[in-house]
């Protein structure tokens, strides 16, 4: 049954990163091996959540807008315009883990600059080595509704890792992370952030009516009592249109702003 259940993963990631993945990964220092893949090189925790990632990411394509064409068209329209107009189309990756979906949205938007968010150091060093060539920054820290710090709760598996505040590791702001752009303006803020989206949604959320999509893992589920998604479900306008992606809710700006 565990052969059978294995072979089944592996047949899910050869479709997901192409056959050359099962032909051309080798260890790469303990624990962290490469392959050859349809996005190039990437490495990857053989033992841990890394490939399960880049299946849900890059096979199943849980933030693969062209499922929902006509708001596809939407942000690939809002993308284009601020291409046009000279601005810089600003995507943010918070709880990048490797920078699966990072790799995504920049196949899916080359010239948009991405923002991997991820505040475990073993999953920010991976993105940076995964995303590397790409117009891709990584930031070491946790993204919150103000500055500060969190400290990490460990996780069975790094896909896990919660954030508290409280501790050594940076907090970013959406903000703040705009800023570091010339003309910048918020395409896409993709966040999955094991509940922290309590905090991010909490306080000073003006981004909110500037992005042109919004994609959220809800984690409700995992923390019952906590009401983790209400400051979320507050702060979105009735501007924005609700999808359902896998794990993900997406809501797109249906609003003109083009």
């Amino acid at each position: 049954m565990q052969l059978k259940a294995k072979l089944g993963r592996q047949r899910l990631y050869v479709k997901a990163l192409g056959l050359s993945y099962l032909l051309s990964q080798k260890p790469v220092e303990p624990g962290l091996s490469s392959a050859q893949t349809r996005f190039g090189k990437l490495f990857f925790r053989p033992a841990d959540s890394d490939l399960l990632t880049f299946w849900y990411t890059l096979g199943a394509g849980e933030y693969d807008l062209a499922k929902f064409a006509d708001h596809a068209a939407i942000v690939t329209a809002a993308y284009e315009r601020m291409c046009r107009e000279g601005k810089t189309p600003v995507i943010v990756d918070a709880g990048a883990n490797i920078g699966a979906a990072s790799i995504w949205f920049s196949e899916t938007f080359p010239a948009a600059s991405i923002v991997a968010v991820e505040p475990d150091p073993s999953n920010a060093r991976i993105c940076r080595m995964n995303t590397e060539n790409r117009r891709v920054e990584v930031v070491e820290a946790a993204l919150g509704s103000r500055s500060g710090s969190v400290s990490l709760v460990a996780a069975e598996e790094s896909w896990g890792i919660q954030t508290v505040r409280g501790g050594d590791v940076p907090v970013v702001t959406i903000q703040e992370l705009l800023d570091r752009f010339e003309n910048a303006e918020l395409l896409i803020a993709k966040i999955d952030i094991e509940g922290f989206e309590s905090d991010l949604f909490g306080e000073e959320t003006d981004w909110i009516d500037q992005a042109t999509a919004i994609i959220l893992e809800p984690h409700d589920w995992m923390l019952p009592g906590q009401g983790s998604s209400r400051t979320f479900r507050k702060a979105i306008g009735p501007e924005f249109e609700m999808l359902l992606s896998g794990e993900n809710l997406i809501f797109v700006r249906t609003k003109s702003i083009l």
